[in-house]
């Protein structure tokens, strides 16, 4: 049973041997063709695979700041809501205390507080849904492309 498990292993490595040749050989013929042919670097299909990493790295940074940014924004959009309904209610306790007439809110600022909510609710949408479309492919959504 030892036996056979060590040939197993011995083959496992052969392969993985020869899969790493391999894939050496293509790159160095990826490489050496278009100078042959005389076609550009950008057709070179290494330098596409290579530039793909990078695009994909990047693509993952972004969108993790893109989270951060929005969890950043909402707190901030919260933490304004806050300050606003305090002074709101600090300003009315004063007008009562001091028995001041309490004006209700005019058109303009009826407006300014539904802004700031639907301000808020479309963000968070619209940042939920890119992020949901934004998701990086997998490699093999993209090689069948």
């Amino acid at each position: 049973m030892e036996t056979t498990v060590e040939r197993l292993e011995a083959m496992f490595v052969k392969s993985e041997a020869d899969l790493e040749y391999i894939e050496k050989r293509l790159k160095l013929d990826f490489i050496n063709r278009p100078a042959e042919t005389g076609s550009t670097a950008e057709e070179n299909p290494a330098v596409m695979l290579e530039n793909l990493r990078t695009i994909r790295s990047k693509h993952s940074e972004l969108s993790t700041q893109l989270k951060e940014i929005s969890a950043a924004q909402s707190e901030s959009m919260k933490n304004i809501r806050s300050s606003l309904n305090s002074v709101s209610e600090l300003i009315q306790n004063l007008q009562h205390n001091q028995d001041l007439k309490v004006e209700p809110l005019t058109e303009e600022e009826k407006k300014a507080v539904e802004l700031i909510g639907s301000f808020l609710t479309d963000t968070k949408s619209q940042i939920s849904s890119s992020a949901s479309e934004q998701e990086p492919q997998s490699a093999q959504s993209v090689c069948r492309r």
